[in-house]
C-alpha cells in the first residue's frame, strides 16, 4: 500500500515537472517568436552607455520596433541575455523577432557606421552630425576644436579644426570617440593635400592656411565646379587690389541663426571674419572645404574679374568694373522679382 502511494506521487511529481517543462518551453518559444516590427529597410538602434535592460526595451519601445518592453525583458531572461546587452550602434535589418533582435544586441562585434561629411560643412555642423550617430555629443566633440595641444599633435598650426576636418565618406566604428574621429579626418585632409599642392602653395608664396581660408569661400559661394577657380580668382585679384572680399559666405560664417537671407545690419557686424568691414582675408577658414576648392584656390584661373553676381541657378556673372557689376545687379534683380510676381 505504502509503495503503491510513493509511485502515485512521484508519478505525480514527475507529470507536473513534465508538464511544467513542456509549459516554460512553449511559453519560451512563443515569447522569443514574437515578431519585430522593421519600418526602413536598414533601421539604426543606439544603445547608450550605461543603459540597463529595462532602459533598452524602452527605447525599443518609444522607436515602435516592440510592442510590449515587459515581454521584451522576459525574452532577454529566457535566452539568459539580461546582462549582455551591449552599449553601441546597431543595425537591425536582419532582426526578426525578439530571437534575433537579442541576438543583435549582445553581439560583441564591432559595429560600423557609414557616415558621410558633406563638403562645406562647418565644423560645429560636422559636429552634430556625428553625435546624432555616434556614442557622444556635439559639444564633447567641440571641446578637441581648439585645443592647441591636440592641433599641434596632428600637424595642424591654426588656432582651430576649422578647414582640416576633410570631407568625404567615412566608416567609423561605434565605438569611436571625437579623438579618434578626428585623427581620421585629418589623416584624410594631409593624404589629400598632396604634395604637387604643398608645393604649389610655397611656390605661390602663400601659406596652406591662407590656401584653406580662400577655399572654405570659395566653396561657400559655388554650386557649379567650373566656376571654382574663377571665383578663386576674383578674390585673388581683389586681394591684390587691397579691396575688401565683401564674401557673403564670411557672414553666415558668424551669425547665430544661419544660413538664411542676409541683412544689411548682418554686414555690419563687428568681427575679423566680416570681409564687409576688413581687408584681407578672415582670420581662417569658415568652412571645411572639399578638394575641387582646394585645388581652385591653389591653381586660380588667370582673369582680371574683381566682381561677381549670383544670377540665381548656382552660377555667376562675372566682371571687371564696378559699372559693368552694377549692371548685372539690377538686371538679376529684375529677374528676381518678375519672378516673384508668377
Amino acid at each position: 500500500m505504502k509503495d503503491s502511494l510513493f509511485k502515485l506521487v512521484k508519478n505525480n511529481y514527475v507529470f507536473i515537472g513534465i508538464v511544467l517543462v513542456v509549459t516554460i518551453s512553449s511559453l519560451r518559444f512563443l515569447i522569443l517568436s514574437i515578431p519585430v516590427h522593421i519600418d526602413q529597410e536598414n533601421v539604426k538602434f543606439t544603445i547608450p552607455k550605461g543603459a540597463n535592460l529595462s532602459r533598452i526595451a524602452d527605447l525599443l519601445y518609444e522607436k515602435e520596433i516592440i510592442n510590449n518592453p515587459k515581454s521584451f525583458i522576459l525574452a532577454a531572461r529566457f535566452m539568459f541575455k539580461n546582462n549582455s546587452l551591449k552599449a553601441g550602434y546597431f543595425n537591425l535589418q536582419s532582426a526578426k523577432t525578439y530571437h534575433s533582435l537579442i541576438r543583435i544586441l549582445s553581439s560583441s562585434r564591432v559595429h560600423a557606421i557609414r557616415i558621410t561629411v558633406p563638403e562645406g560643412y562647418q565644423s560645429r555642423q560636422i559636429a552634430r552630425l556625428l553625435a546624432d550617430q555616434l556614442n557622444f555629443t556635439s559639444a564633447e566633440f567641440m571641446e578637441y576644436s581648439h585645443n592647441s595641444a591636440f592641433l599641434e599633435s596632428l600637424g595642424i598650426h591654426s588656432g582651430s579644426l576649422e578647414g582640416y576636418l576633410f570631407p568625404d565618406t567615412y566608416d567609423f566604428n561605434d565605438s569611436d570617440d571625437p579623438n579618434i574621429i578626428i585623427r581620421k579626418m585629418v589623416a584624410r585632409f594631409h593624404e589629400m593635400v598632396n604634395d604637387s599642392i604643398r608645393q604649389a602653395i610655397i611656390a605661390s608664396d602663400r601659406t596652406l592656411h591662407e590656401v584653406l581660408t580662400l577655399a572654405s569661400i570659395v566653396e561657400g559661394e559655388c554650386m557649379v565646379d567650373d566656376e571654382r577657380p574663377i571665383v578663386a580668382s576674383v578674390y585673388i585679384n581683389r586681394l591684390r587690389k587691397r579691396i575688401r572680399l565683401e564674401s557673403d559666405p564670411t557672414i553666415q560664417y558668424i551669425i547665430s541663426n544661419g544660413p538664411r537671407r542676409l541683412l544689411s545690419e548682418d554686414l555690419e557686424i563687428e568681427s575679423p571674419y566680416n570681409t564687409y568691414k576688413n581687408r584681407g582675408l578672415p582670420p581662417g577658414p569658415i568652412n571645411n572645404p572639399g578638394i575641387k576648392s582646394i585645388i581652385a584656390a591653389t591653381w586660380p584661373a588667370k582673369t582680371d574679374y574683381l566682381y561677381m553676381v549670383a544670377v540665381g541657378d548656382g552660377t555667376h556673372s562675372f566682371t571687371s568694373d564696378y559699372d559693368s557689376f552694377l549692371k548685372a545687379k539690377r538686371r538679376f534683380q529684375r529677374v528676381r522679382r518678375q519672378v516673384a510676381r508668377d
